[in-house]
This record gives structure tokens, C-alpha cells and sequence, in this order.
């Protein structure tokens, strides 16, 4: 085999190995708990991150005209009262999910004001699917 193709080879295969690595790098993101996120401090500030939160009911606000949602989160349920929450600002349509104690995970950036900016938001309401297969939720 001639050494431009054997060159050509490799140049192409570096090339396509290094496309991979770079989008794995680009589609990395942290995922914290809501304390881990504070104590990373102004450090966080800006950048893209994933959090797992408990939603606390009563914190929720709609402005379904606007299409704006602001609620509360805590790491668990059993921290609603002792652990400061996080305010979670999200833009588009209300979730059906989105009740007291439901589990969250939100994409987004915490800003300066120590809001979080949902890009994204993702939840499960455990109970009510308690309801619809207890014996999958027991183990039986």
C-alpha cells in the first residue's frame, strides 16, 4: 500500500476522532444538587448545568399569557423546611407535573441574582404512578 494513503488514513480517522471528542466535550454538563450549586459559589454563575430538585407547591406562580413559570426547588422533600430553596425562573408552557413534592430536573444557568434560568425542565410525580402500578412501586 502506497504511504499518501496510509497518511490519508490516518489523517482521516484523527479528524473523525477528534469531531467525536469535541462533541462529548460540548454536550458535558454538570449535574449538582442544589447545595453542591451553591457551594460552587460565583464560580457556577453563567454556565450550563443540570440540578435535582423537589418542587414546593405553594412557591409556584404562572403568567400563562406570558408563558412564564417561577417556583421553588429543595434537594428532598423531607429539606423543604430546613434548606434554603432555589428560585427557578422557566419560559414556555406549564408542565402537567408541576405540583407540590414533585421531582424536577432543570437544565440551565444560575444567574448573578441567585435565580436559576430553566432552559429546560423535566418531572415525575412518583405517587401517581403509585397509583396506576403499586405492585411495580412495591417490588412485588
Amino acid at each position: 500500500m502506497k504511504p499518501k494513503y496510509l497518511l490519508g488514513g490516518a489523517l482521516v480517522f484523527m479528524a473523525i476522532a477528534i469531531v467525536i471528542i469535541q462533541g462529548f466535550a460540548s454536550g458535558d454538563q454538570y449535574f449538582l444538587t442544589i447545595g453542591q450549586l451553591r457551594s460552587k459559589g460565583p464560580e457556577i454563575v453563567d454556565q450550563s448545568v443540570r440540578i435535582s430538585g423537589t418542587v414546593i407547591g405553594d412557591t409556584i406562580q404562572v403568567d400563562a399569557q406570558n408563558l412564564r413559570l417561577e417556583f421553588e426547588v429543595v434537594e428532598s422533600t423531607d429539606q423543604i423546611s430546613s434548606q434554603q430553596s432555589l428560585r427557578i425562573r422557566y419560559e414556555g408552557p406549564r408542565p402537567e407535573l408541576l405540583q407540590d413534592h414533585a421531582q424536577a430536573i432543570i437544565e440551565g444557568r444560575l444567574n448573578s441574582d441567585g435565580t436559576f434560568a430553566a432552559d429546560s425542565l423535566l418531572l415525575k410525580c412518583p405517587t401517581r404512578y403509585e397509583e396506576q402500578f403499586p405492585n411495580q412501586v412495591q417490588g412485588n
